[in-house]
């Protein structure tokens, strides 16, 4: 499938405005629908997407051919902006997506955010346009301070919730360069893949409340 590996989106305008993001976000989200980027022949390398009157926009460049008559062209695409855009999530919380992976139906997005209450209501926010968002990495870019750091009680999960993450994790499906595909792990645990999305649902929101009330306390 298509890799991509950068993309910025342009921000609503506003008053000028500078502050510390030193949280790092990592999500794999599920679309809601098609995207036109899956038409697009050849592997996306790069790409640079914009959002202006309702229209997306997009630069793309795109390697096309087989092995030893590769070639590498800039491409452009525009399409209406589709209802279950997640690039106009991030915007509308003043996050910048960069797009780590592209796959059938499923984006891995990186974006840094200035607390864990605005990553909490981003991911919700893109679970109402999308399919599924699962948290595959939060974490502190801030060495010299430590009040990001949390500590989590994982005794509030239930066994089938932690039974369902520890299989996850070990499986790499938190890991942002590897993509491993839900249905997998819900045939390792003999379970369904609606009921194992539900488990690990219900798991991550259990850990991001943890981490929103640590921060409205500090």
């Amino acid at each position: 499938m298509s890799q991509l590996v950068s993309t910025n989106v342009t921000p609503p305008r506003g008053d000028e405005l500078v502050e510390d993001r030193n949280l790092r976000v990592v999500l794999e989200i599920v679309r809601g629908g098609p995207c036109f980027i899956d038409d697009i022949d050849g592997d996306v390398l790069d790409a640079d997407v914009r959002f202006e009157n309702g229209q997306c926009h997009c630069d793309l460049t795109v390697r096309t051919g087989d092995d030893g008559d590769e070639r590498t062209e800039t491409k452009y695409g525009s399409n209406d902006v589709c209802e279950h855009c997640p690039g106009v999530v991030f915007s509308t919380h003043g996050c910048i997506p960069r797009y780590l992976g592209v796959g059938d139906g499923w984006f891995v997005v990186e974006t840094y955010a200035a607390d864990t209450e605005t990553v909490s209501s981003l991911v919700a926010d893109v679970r109402t346009v999308c399919e599924r968002v699962t948290v595959r990495s939060l974490v502190s870019t801030d060495r010299e301070s430590h009040d990001e750091l949390r500590s989590i009680d994982v005794s509030i999960l239930t066994p089938k919730q932690r039974e369902a993450v520890e299989h996850a994790a070990d499986a790499g499906y938190y890991d942002p360069d590897t993509r491993v595909p839900l249905e997998d792990l819900a045939d390792d645990l003999d379970i369904s893949t609606s009921a194992l999305s539900q488990r690990l649902r219900r798991a991550e929101s259990n850990v991001m409340r943890q981490c929103v009330c640590d921060g409205e306390t500090s």
